[in-house]
């Protein structure tokens, strides 16, 4: 089986650039925003108007749970299929209080069992995490059991990561491996901050060469990464786009 890409974008992502993207023929295409709201649904749906329109390519929502209750993701859900959108990523979002106590779907899995059982026919995906905990894995299995037919997986700059986790994971579960490019100095050491790890050797000694962007560099690190975990048995890569076409492109010609 040929290795297969999917691509993330964002709602603000130009016609340009997601032409681009759409001509490289991906299985899918996720839209997120850092806020799940209605106003911002709006907004990806008119991309996945377009995408439709202009492509057959599958077109999956991001939808968080801890800040909804049923109501809204109804709401939410209605609208999707409203626009031929039946494939959600169901995820927990990021806490509202420590002392909020009356919140409807506290952990992804509850949001699966909910659009599961009022949804049946919708295809819903997971996040999963390299690295996992046994806790982390507790709620993976549950999302599973509950609903879940695919998994997107977190980021790392470390290819050894996504290989450890393909030896050592034990579900059928489809995962699609997500793959952060490398683009510059200063988008790597925000990215390491926001998921609190280190980088490898061979990424902290292009660090030290750079002072900020990488260009082919990057390009061939990203696309070794994915041959690496390639060649360990993945068959499925998530490609964070940062809504640029071009570099897409140039990455997927290395593999």
């Amino acid at each position: 089986m040929p290795l297969q890409y999917s691509f993330e974008i964002t709602p603000n992502i130009d016609q340009v650039n997601l032409d681009g993207l759409l001509k490289l023929n991906p299985e899918f295409i996720s839209i997120t925003d850092r806020n799940h709201d209605m106003d911002n649904l709006l907004q990806s749906i008119q991309i996945a108007d377009y995408i439709h329109a202009n492509s057959s390519v599958n077109v999956v929502i991001h939808l968080t749970g801890i800040d909804k209750d049923e109501k809204r993701v109804q709401e939410m859900i209605d609208l999707m299929q409203q626009h031929d959108i039946h494939s959600v990523l169901a995820l927990r979002g990021d806490k509202l209080s420590q002392n909020d106590t009356a919140v409807t779907f506290p952990h992804a899995d509850r949001l699966v069992e909910f659009i599961n059982q009022q949804y049946p026919h919708v295809n819903i995906s997971g996040t999963c995490y390299l690295n996992s905990s046994d806790e982390e894995m507790k709620w993976l299995r549950q999302k599973i059991k509950k609903g879940c037919t695919n998994l997107i997986s977190q980021f790392s700059f470390d290819a050894n990561d996504y290989v450890d986790y393909l030896s050592q994971i034990e579900i059928d579960t489809p995962i699609w491996f997500g793959v952060m490019p490398v683009i510059s100095k200063s988008q790597v050491q925000k990215m390491l901050e926001l998921t609190h790890s280190t980088a490898p050797d061979e990424l902290n000694a292009m660090m030290n060469q750079h002072d900020d962007e990488f260009g082919e560099r990057g390009v061939q690190y990203t696309a070794g990464m994915i041959n690496k975990i390639s060649q360990s048995g993945a068959k499925h890569i998530h490609l964070y786009s940062l809504n640029n076409a071009e570099n897409t492109k140039k990455i997927i010609n290395e593999i």
